[in-house]
């Protein structure tokens, strides 16, 4: 199949999903009383909405922060001599410094 080959049947399907977008019928109705193979035109379906939108199909970059921790209780650290702190867990780095001199 040469390139005008290509053309001319790419330019054929884009009229018939045109033609079905219009038609108000299902893409197998459409397909059917169009003589068209059903993948052929749910193929070129996909390939026009690509060509429309571009992004799809694509990576795109996604910025991401870390995860908080979070606890459902306060966390408690005892130490050697009995002394006790019970602290809320939202400073992890302080609690974690804390448990070092354990």
């Amino acid at each position: 199949m040469n390139k005008q080959d290509r053309k001319a049947i790419s330019e054929e399907m884009h009229h018939h999903i045109q033609a079905w977008q219009q038609s108000k019928t299902t893409q197998k109705q459409y397909c059917t009383e169009n003589n068209l193979a059903y993948h052929k035109f749910i193929y070129w379906l996909q390939k026009t909405r690509e060509e429309q939108n571009p992004a799809d199909g694509m990576f795109i970059p996604v910025k991401t922060r870390p995860a908080k921790r979070t606890f459902l209780t306060d966390v408690e650290i005892t130490y050697p001599n009995g002394v006790r702190l019970r602290l809320s867990p939202e400073n992890f780095e302080h609690i974690s410094r804390l448990i070092r001199l354990v």
